[in-house]
């Protein structure tokens, strides 16, 4: 295989033997001019003159005579055309940002294809006013338009005096968008100065209208020389995508030879595979697979890529990489958004926008503690002191914390109250990040060749470049906006990575392939969607008017990328086509069309479709963990000791391995504030004031309209010492405390309505006991293990004794129903009938001569009141159920299953619980990864 840009050094040589000096080399990337320079340097055995290199870009811009600017300056000039246009309701800045970029793409289409752009935007402005609006058939030409309507139309009458405005204003200083350099460069070349006297345009193909004015030019003055790379296999079929643009090149350009057209796919290739992959991580595992079976010289000679067509498997790649593979040059970087330090300037704003979403000028603690555990303010400032100023937090329950605390407990460090300043305006912003790079580049003094250096660096300049921008404009810019343009400015950020170009494996994106061959290539995430991509423009243009117009449309686009992956292939002996092979929501999981086309039109050689399939590949979910019951009989021992509850055990039966966390391990759960009033805290607040106030003793009306009133404010006065008076006011915890006392309220109606029922029968409800507090022993295997409760009411009603907890969530009668005792144990949805078990258990150990016709035990659910008292029953069948009568049989045949457990907590390993949405609300679920 001779490579296309070595076949270009050959005829170089052959063209210019003794002086290259005069000649100009056109590439699509600066990539394809370091392979070209070192094919040329291996062939030349004596001292020449080189040609100028260039890429297509840097050249027609060097023509343009105009400086191209960043994209979020252009948004800065543009806003200010678009303010001082004809524009009827104009949007903030902050607005703009969101629509602006969409309207830059099709200034630089509308110019890089040389079209009239007062043509198109006024077709444009027709088109919308023949559409229709809503469902009834008429337009929206029609006069009586509504003032939504106005504004759409008038936005689409101005957006060509926009253009014009904003492409003069440009020109003016000398500056350009790259479509307007390109339409600039392509009127210029008439007038242009060239100084070449052979120009070479090498591997270009999708060119643009303005790309072939200047060539056309550069051919009629006998300047330009065009070599093509492309192969019969695509290039002849006439209605193969990946040859469409040379097709049309050679109508064009007749008079050009074509001998840069191989025939490539006419010979068998050794190797050609597809392979199904679940998941990104496995794509990166096959790749690791097939680069540990290439031949050692061909991963150290520049002769095999890994070409990612989604780049953010960059990392998994690089991860995954065989020992194999000694030298590596990965040319697209890492993004500065993956760095610490913008994680690091993220969480700043987070902090400020929140505090002003919130309106408290005051922090949101969760804002407050993501900036001081960050690893950039660890470097700044002394742990300790950070974290004495977080456990007075915590301790205090401080849930937006003021400035003035801020400074209080940091009177004299001003660098780190700088962080705690309210943004003002976006001044003050940039003067902050500034003092930041100063005291982050103070700490990486000595340290010039670190990455962090580099990362500073890229964001120092780019905050130089926004501060240049603020002053130059003359409207003002929000704190959220200025997160979107620094996150703008930010995003085609690269941190490179340092390599040798011509050595190693190389690993790039498909755009960087362009004019490279490789014998070995092995591609990722080749899915539809990715390669190519959807059929979705970033444009206001539609697709109509983009095909009269002949300007970009996503057909171009595919047929730009189907000619970058039949050209990858072409010279290649060794192909793998990897794809992701898991379907989500958003329909991925297919592979690419481009695979379908090659299984369909290849011919020469079988093509191997595989699955990938790997022993080490595992997903978390699926790490079973197990943790031997070994040399734990202390820790047992311990917890039998401090107490036994019913919540304990059933932890035990829905998950072994939480109740091993919990009580054996005790590692404790994070001890977050309490921001907003839950279901425990309204539980905690009625169970307790009943607890105080609710009478004991025989019931009556009267006594319970004394204590109500009284029930309430304790409610209240829990609320506000847990959250403070304030938290109280509004919003969810407002509802909170309404709902615990429309709750309460709800419960002593229920028990006036019992009061008359039992006075209906002759009957009494005489309390005997509230918030009980009970206690048995049983031993098991040696061990004691002191069974605990508390149970919530014990009562009378007449002859029957009731146990009776009160639960201020959802009960149902299925949830106290159960067919067998061994459903207490075994299904976690029975929870709530073996905890009011337990109790009845406790309380008739302690009581054995208590002389009642009937125990009964249930509960009362202030979320479900109407039901009164949901008794615990046995089911007689699958659909009858019958309250259960517990007697010395019931406590006996519970005891058992009590002993069941307790025998297992002993002996047995702790393992996973197999419902995995049990696992949702777990407080250990980051620990088995679930």
């Amino acid at each position: 295989m001779i490579p296309f840009l070595e076949k270009i050094a050959d005829r170089l040589l052959n063209k210019f033997q003794e002086d290259m000096e005069g000649a100009l080399i056109v590439l699509p990337s600066k990539r394809a001019v370091v392979f070209l320079k070192y094919y040329l340097s291996k062939k030349i055995n004596k001292p020449i003159f080189l040609p100028d290199f260039s890429s297509v870009e840097d050249f027609i811009v060097d023509i343009s005579g105009l400086t191209v600017l960043d994209n979020t300056s252009l948004q800065f000039r543009l806003y200010s055309s678009y303010k001082s246009s004809s524009f009827q309701d104009k949007d903030s800045f902050d607005l703009f940002l969101k629509w602006s970029s969409m309207m830059l793409n099709d200034f630089n289409d509308i110019d890089r294809s040389l079209v009239d752009a007062q043509s198109v935007y006024s077709n444009l402005k027709s088109i919308k006013e023949l559409e229709n609006w809503g469902d009834k058939e008429w337009s929206l030409s029609d006069g009586n338009l509504t003032y939504m309507q106005k504004d759409y139309i008038d936005f689409f009458n101005h957006m060509y005096s926009c253009y014009k405005d904003f492409t003069d204003k440009l020109l003016e200083n000398n500056l350009a968008y790259q479509g307007l350099a390109y339409r600039t460069a392509a009127e210029k070349i008439t007038h242009v100065d060239i100084t070449w006297s052979k120009i070479w345009f090498v591997g270009l193909n999708a060119l643009t209208k303005s790309e072939q004015e200047i060539i056309d030019y550069l051919k009629q003055k006998d300047i330009a020389r065009v070599f093509w790379d492309a192969d019969s296999f695509y290039y002849e079929n006439k209605i193969h995508e990946a040859g469409s643009f040379l097709r049309n090149q050679r109508e064009r350009w007749s008079e050009i030879d074509f001998k840069g057209v191989g025939d490539y796919y006419s010979s068998e290739k050794k190797n050609i595979q597809i392979i199904s992959c679940p998941k990104n991580i496995s794509q990166s595992k096959a790749a690791s697979e097939i680069l540990r079976d290439i031949n050692k010289n061909d991963l150290e000679y520049s002769n095999t890529a890994v070409v990612l067509a989604d780049e953010s498997l960059l990392f998994p790649v690089l991860n995954n990489l065989p020992s194999e593979v000694k030298q590596l040059n990965v040319t697209m970087g890492s993004p500065f958004k993956h760095t610490t330090l913008y994680s690091f300037v993220d969480s700043i704003f987070k902090l400020q926008i929140n505090a002003i979403d919130y309106q408290k000028r005051s922090f949101y603690y969760k804002d407050i503690f993501e900036v001081i555990h960050h690893p950039y303010f660890n470097k700044l400032f002394d742990k300790s002191s950070v974290n004495e100023f977080k456990k007075n937090i915590r301790n205090n329950n401080i849930v937006f914390v003021d400035q003035s605390l801020i400074r209080k407990h940091f009177p004299s460090n001003k660098k780190l109250l700088d962080f705690f300043v309210l943004w003002e305006d976006s001044t003050g912003i940039t003067l902050f990040f500034l003092e930041l790079v100063k005291s982050l580049r103070h700490l990486l003094i000595g340290l010039k060749g670190t990455i962090e250096s580099e990362v500073l660096s890229i964001f120092y300049n780019n905050i130089l470049i926004i501060q240049r921008l603020l002053i130059e404009s003359d409207f003002k810019i929000e704190v959220k906006t200025m997160q979107i343009i620094i996150n703008q400015l930010t995003a085609n950020e690269i941190i490179p990575f340092q390599g040798e170009p011509l050595k190693g494996v190389q690993i790039m994106g498909i755009l960087e392939t362009r004019t490279l061959d490789f014998k070995n290539v092995i591609m990722l995430s080749v899915n539809e969607g990715i390669l190519p991509k959807g059929k979705y423009i970033n444009s206001f243009i539609p697709y109509e008017l983009r095909k009269y117009f002949n300007l970009p449309t996503y057909e171009d686009r595919d047929a730009v990328f189907s000619y970058h992956f039949y050209r990858l292939l072409q010279r290649a002996k060794n192909v793998s086509l990897i794809y992701n092979s898991e379907t989500d929501d958003f329909g991925s999981g297919e592979r690419s069309r481009f695979i379908t086309q090659l299984l369909s039109e290849y011919k020469q050689g079988d093509i191997n479709q595989r699955v990938f399939k790997h022993k080490d590949l595992k997903l978390h979910n699926n790490h079973e963990i197990i943790i031997k019951n070994k040399h734990l009989i202390n820790e047992i021992k311990a917890w039998a000791d401090k107490g036994v509850s019913a919540s304990s055990l059933n932890k035990y039966n829905n998950c072994s391995l939480e109740f091993y966390y919990k009580y054996l391990a005790r590692i404790n759960s994070d001890d977050n504030l309490e921001e907003h009033v839950d279901a425990t805290m309204i539980g905690t607040a009625i169970h307790n004031a009943l607890d105080l106030f609710y009478p004991v003793g025989i019931l009556n009306k009267k006594d319970i309209e004394k204590q109500y009133p009284l029930v309430i404010d304790s409610i209240i006065n829990y609320f506000k010492r847990e959250m403070t008076p304030e938290a109280m006011k509004e919003g969810k915890n407002y509802l909170s405390l309404e709902i615990a006392k429309r709750l309460t309220q709800n419960f002593f109606s229920l028990e006036k309505q019992m009061l008359d029922e039992a006075n209906r029968e002759n009957k009494q409800i005489n309390i005997l006991a509230t918030e009980a507090e009970l206690e048995n022993h049983l031993t098991i295997d040696g061990i004691k293990f002191r069974l605990i409760g508390k149970v919530d009411r014990i009562d009378s009603y007449g002859d029957q004794l009731r146990i009776i907890d009160y639960k201020t969530g959802k009960v149902t009668d299925s949830d106290v129903s159960f067919l067998e005792y061994d459903d207490l144990t075994n299904n976690p949805k029975k929870a709530k009938a073996f905890q009011l078990l337990m109790y009845a258990y406790l309380y008739l150990k302690l009581n054995p001569s208590l002389d009642f016709q009937s125990v009964i035990a249930g509960n009362i659910s202030f979320k479900n009141i109407k039901n009164k008292l949901i008794k615990i029953s046995k089911k007689i069948n699958s659909r009858t159920s019958k309250t259960l009568l517990i007697d010395d049989l019931v406590l006996e045949s519970f005891e058992k299953q009590i002993k069941s457990v307790l025998q297992k907590i002993v002996n047995e390993d702790f393992t996973q619980t197999d419902d995995i949405k049990s696992c949702e609300w777990c407080d250990y679920k980051s620990i088995c990864n679930r």
